[in-house]
């Protein structure tokens, strides 16, 4: 029985993690996943409901009806449900897609100079039509199918988009050496300058690769992290959001705003008094009085259950221990 209890909980907390991710794959999306099953319970009483009904009044066989419409509602639900998991499949590879570009793109971000360059160089190595690389002060020097090919780098601060300079000091080099093509990759949106300069008729062909380029490059490079990674991301986004709301919760219910919540309470009612809409205020005043009743009760259990720095700071300060 004691092998027993450890294993329940750990099925149990299993299952919550799976809702948990079910529910964050799910996000975008205008029904929660208790409203959706819902919806599907009253819609397979209403189809077994009218279908028996139909099959009654035609064959006056109760359960010859009974049986054909349990069948046609066990089929329809068979291909609701296969229809279903397929969506949720595209939508499940589309959030851990997002998740991977989201951790990838931070990451970039808190590079330097010189790892970026690295970072692109690795990048490189995994492309097809891709010869030896040569690293200079300012560019990467390699070959594209054949084509002698200068490739430049800017790694750019969140949100910022790409400055004309760097790109333009790059393409005059590229030009300047002779090269056949020239690839210009950074971490962040260009700015319509840069695209303009880009498009300019030369002896040497341009390419503009942006953050979104770069990830998709990345991905179908393999480059993306692992399934365990993105696992591991998305819980941390997850637990992240759930941190939030309970720092948000514990602000509107805090003992301090007591006081204002009973104002609020207490001229929401006495203005309804005066007012033609007073079921309104009335409702507003309640609301009110019921945040005030939460945060004190919120209060009274913080007091009476020591946090554990108070529990250690106690046993430190004690004196016999």
């Amino acid at each position: 029985m004691s092998n027993v209890t450890p294993f329940l909980k750990e099925q149990y907390q299993k299952w919550k993690d799976r809702i948990k991710r079910i529910r964050y794959y799910r996000q975008n999306k205008n029904t929660s996943l208790f409203g959706q099953s819902v919806n599907l319970l009253f819609a397979e009483l209403l189809l077994f409901a009218t279908g028996y009904l139909w099959f009654v009044q035609r064959t006056r066989i109760p359960m010859l009806s009974l049986f054909l419409s349990l069948t046609i509602n066990a089929l329809l639900t068979i291909a609701f449900v296969l229809r279903r998991r397929k969506s949720f499949q595209k939508e499940k590879a589309e959030a851990r897609r997002k998740a991977a570009r989201k951790f990838l793109a931070g990451h970039m971000k808190q590079l330097d100079r010189s790892e970026f360059k690295w970072h692109i160089m690795r990048l490189l190595l995994k492309l097809e039509g891709i010869g030896n690389i040569k690293s200079w002060a300012d560019y990467l020097e390699t070959t594209l199918h054949g084509k002698r090919t200068a490739v430049g780098y800017y790694n750019a601060n969140f949100g910022e988009e790409i400055p004309p300079q760097p790109l333009a000091a790059f393409l005059n080099q590229a030009k300047a050496e002779g090269f056949a093509e020239a690839i210009f990759v950074a971490s962040g949106a260009y700015s319509e300058p840069c695209r303009a300069m880009a498009e300019k008729r030369s002896t040497t062909r341009v390419h503009l690769l942006d953050l979104d380029d770069l990830l998709e490059i990345m991905e179908k490079s393999g480059m993306f992290p692992d399934e365990k990674v993105i696992d591991a991301l998305i819980d941390e986004e997850i637990n992240s959001r759930k941190r939030k709301f309970l720092i948000f919760r514990n602000e509107i219910l805090t003992p301090k705003r007591i006081r204002t919540y009973l104002g609020y309470s207490l001229f929401f009612l006495l203005s309804g008094l005066f007012q033609a809409l007073f079921v309104y205020y009335t409702v507003a005043s309640v609301a009110f009085l019921l945040l005030a009743l939460v945060s004190w009760l919120r209060g009274r259990k913080t007091c009476a259950e020591p946090t554990d720095n108070q529990k250690f700071i106690d046993a430190l300060t004690t004196k016999g221990n």
